[in-house]
């Protein structure tokens, strides 16, 4: 499992707070061991469950035509690599985001999605705002 808040991966079997949990068996709560960020286990609630086939969110992004191949920043997984492709947005955003070297063609990597979008972009690490992160496109 990852951790949604850290991006750590772990095994939640392997947990030592199910082991001692006072619920024992009936425990649903998984706790992140790097953060301690607690969730919801989906595989042992079904109202968790029913709730993610509900809000599936796994269809592929769509790029504008003049961006065909392209997927937006916010749909990589934490740690993969792309080129920017475009910055969309506003006339200055552009400008103001190629001070730190997020221009067309630069390599980004998605460091983290949640609780913000953070990017390196060679040896800066940005945080972006949501709204900024889901309107630049890259080429996987």
């Amino acid at each position: 499992m990852r951790c949604s808040m850290c991006g750590y991966d772990f095994d939640p079997s392997e947990l030592a707070c199910h082991a001692s949990c006072p619920l024992g068996a009936g425990c649903m709560v998984i706790c992140c061991p790097r953060c301690g960020y607690s969730t919801v286990d989906p595989e042992r609630s079904r109202l968790t469950r029913r709730l993610l086939r509900m809000f599936d969110r796994k269809s592929p992004a769509t790029a504008p035509a003049s961006l065909e191949g392209t997927v937006r920043l916010l749909h990589l997984k934490p740690g993969q690599d792309g080129h920017v492709c475009d910055v969309g947005g506003e006339g200055g955003r552009l400008a103001r985001l190629s001070q730190y070297g997020l221009l067309p063609g630069t390599p980004i990597r998605l460091t983290q999605k949640r609780p913000v979008p953070i990017v390196q972009v060679g040896q800066t690490e940005l945080a972006l705002d949501i709204s900024v992160a889901a309107e630049i496109y890259v080429d996987v």
